[in-house]
């Protein structure tokens, strides 16, 4: 009898050991990086809301609100952002990038993307305000792209990387090529097949070039850097101190879907309360 429960304890002991092995750590530099870049996108989405919806009726309603106003406007137009809001997004597109080489399957995750992008233009439509092609919309194809590369180089991680690579430098270089000297009477923002098409509008616009080009600089990263999908930084991984910061990157795209629906709504239960009494401002 006790041979046999020794027996079943060593035929126990693989499967537990195979299933300890099948659980995958994040890699915590990602997250870290993501999650302040979703923390900064947060912060500029509130200066945002501020300058362009909420600020006026509140000076309008009471002149000392102005200093708000004042510094949502300066924030937009200042330089300080004019340098980093590009450096921020460019950093999440090499990320997804990064992403698209860690994950097991890019087609899953490409036509989820896509349908939350198309989600957020059917809720933005209701508002006249529509987001017809914006970043998630953007990061949605430049998925699915990266994972037809994939399919057609074989699932080959090395041949990936290269193709990846050089793909990534040849748009982002002609494009910009393109943009400083474009051809005689031709469309400057060589970004989106619809803008051939006629007029085309957005409220929150981000064209597939360049910025498939840096998604596929991302993928081409991810296959030489993080290969092996482990941290390349783990003597920094240690007591958690990026965890509160790592939170916001892991919970990026459901940040992304709902962030800017609580920032509008806890300003206007502010704007209804305090400032402009009974009145919602963006309602």
């Amino acid at each position: 009898m006790e041979k046999e429960e020794n027996k079943r304890s060593i035929l126990k002991l693989p499967a537990l050991k195979s299933k300890s092995l099948k659980k995958k750590d994040r890699i915590w530099e990602l997250d870290f990086i993501r999650g302040i870049c979703v923390i900064l996108m947060i912060w500029d989405h509130f200066m945002f809301n501020i300058a362009e919806i909420f600020g006026d009726a509140w000076v309008i309603a009471n002149p000392i609100h102005n200093g708000i106003l004042e510094l949502a406007i300066n924030y937009e137009n200042g330089m300080l952002r004019e340098i980093f809001h590009p450096i921020i997004f460019c950093l999440f597109f090499l990320l997804c990038g990064i992403s698209c080489n860690l994950s097991r399957n890019n087609l899953k995750r490409g036509i989820e993307a896509l349908f939350l992008a198309f989600g957020i233009t059917a809720v933005t439509s209701m508002f006249d305000m529509a987001i017809t092609f914006g970043v998630l919309h953007m990061l949605a194809f430049s998925i699915l792209i990266y994972h037809i590369i994939a399919k057609v180089c074989l699932d080959n991680k090395r041949l990936i990387s290269m193709v990846c690579l050089i793909a990534g430098m040849v748009i982002i270089i002609v494009t910009q090529v393109y943009t400083k000297n474009p051809p005689d009477n031709s469309n400057t923002d060589l970004g989106f097949i619809a803008n051939y098409l006629g007029a085309y509008k957005s409220a929150d616009y981000f064209p597939m070039l360049p910025n498939l080009g840096y998604v596929l600089l991302g993928a081409s990263v991810g296959g030489f850097v993080y290969g092996e999908k482990k941290s390349v930084l783990p003597i920094l991984d240690k007591y958690g101190w990026y965890k509160p910061i790592s939170f916001w990157g892991n919970k990026a795209l459901i940040v992304y879907i709902l962030h800017q629906p609580i920032i509008i709504g806890l300003l206007s239960i502010i704007s209804y309360l305090f400032i402009t009494p009974g009145d919602f401002i963006f309602f």
